[in-house]
């Protein structure tokens, strides 16, 4: 038997719901339709409350007909294209103005120059009677683009209006001299420290350059802690390279280098160690000068807590042999060995475990 289908959500009939959806449209159609009807209110109050255009349009109607109409009674045929005639002039008679403003500003300039001019020509032939009126204006151009490159540099906010105040000519004068100067020097710098041309063109990217590199310089130098980890990381290369040398002057040697040594290339050493009956015994046997390199070792104060058996050192040594292990070139620890036991086998198995994490140099007894 097919069972009944119940035509019910949430112990609502279908046909009740789409009544209660229906009902909420027709809630939400009557709220937009009374939103839309008091919005057109509101506009045809603001529209009430200015002069409608219809009275401004014929207000000017009414003024052009009357001037329409006085010019009619001067006898001209045409009122319209007299009105246009006399709006062209007003606006003619505006341009004329600003172009007899500006032909007035020019003609004072011309004066100024043509007096300069005279002048330039009168010293030229006192003293220079070859120099020409080519050369005088050639001149002049030319302190002209001096004077607008110096105040370019100075920024808008320095620059003088030629209008408003005379340049200041020997100041640009003394500047121009001293950006030759700075320019020779530069070149001369270059060739002579870097051997480096200054090329042309290049100008802005070469002083660039030179700033960066001192710029990086005086940062390295600034910081003391840079400067105290590269002379040290140079030293440990020197002694490096000076145990390396060595070893392969004697045709032999260890797989790795010490991880310690100073610029002649002698072993520094990091710990005396003593082998005992009762377990190790580990004391500290670096030079002064590797005291913070010693303190920087992970597990060095597990190290240096006493003596401790044989398997204890084992995991107490391992941080440190894991960070050698690290380095580039990776290298090897010495420790200064000591053996008290008595017992031979047992000696050899002892000191096999310390040439495990350590390159040794032993002591005998």
């Amino acid at each position: 038997m097919t069972p009944k289908r119940q035509d019910q959500v949430f112990q609502l009939s279908l046909t009740e719901i789409a009544f209660t959806i229906t009902f909420i449209l027709l809630l939400l159609l009557g709220y937009m339709l009374f939103k839309s009807q008091k919005d057109i209110e509101d506009m045809r109050k603001q529209l009430d409350e200015f002069p409608l255009l219809t009275d401004v349009q014929q207000g000017l109607t009414d003024a052009k007909n009357q001037l329409a109409h006085v010019l009619q009674g001067a006898g001209l045929r045409n009122p319209d294209e007299a009105i246009s005639k006399l709006m062209a002039a007003e606006q003619a008679k505006a341009e004329n103005a600003r172009l007899r403003k500006r032909l007035e500003e020019l003609d004072k300039e011309l004066t100024a120059l043509a007096e300069v001019k005279a002048k330039i020509e009168a010293t030229a032939k006192e003293k220079r009677p070859d120099v020409t009126a080519a050369e005088v204006m050639s001149a002049l151009t030319m302190q002209d683009a001096v004077i607008k490159a110096v105040e370019g540099h100075q920024g808008p906010g320095n620059a003088q209006s030629s209008t408003a105040k005379k340049p200041d000519t020997s100041r640009i004068l003394a500047e121009v001299q001293q950006a030759l100067k700075t320019s020779s020097e530069l070149r001369r710098e270059l060739k002579d420290k870097l051997d480096k041309e200054l090329p042309k063109g290049k100008e802005r990217e070469t002083v660039q350059d030179v700033v960066d590199a001192a710029s990086n310089f005086i940062s390295m130098t600034n910081s003391g802690a840079n400067i105290k980890v590269l002379q040290k990381d140079n030293a440990d290369l020197r002694g490096q390279v000076a145990f390396l040398q060595n070893r392969l002057n004697a045709n032999g040697g260890r797989d790795y280098p010490p991880c310690w040594l100073n610029t002649a290339g002698k072993i520094e050493f990091l710990f005396a160690v003593e082998l005992r009956p009762d377990g190790v015994a580990v004391a500290p046997a670096w030079p002064s000068s590797r005291d913070a390199d010693a303190k920087a070792l992970p597990g060095i104060d597990a190290m240096l807590a006493g003596s401790f058996s044989y398997a204890e050192f084992e995991s107490r040594v391992r941080p440190i042999f894991d960070w050698s292990r690290k380095q580039s070139p990776e290298c090897r620890h010495y420790v200064q060995l000591k053996s008290t036991l008595t017992d031979a086998v047992q000696s050899d198995r002892m000191r096999l475990r310390v040439e495990n994490f350590f390159y040794k140099s032993e002591i005998r007894r």
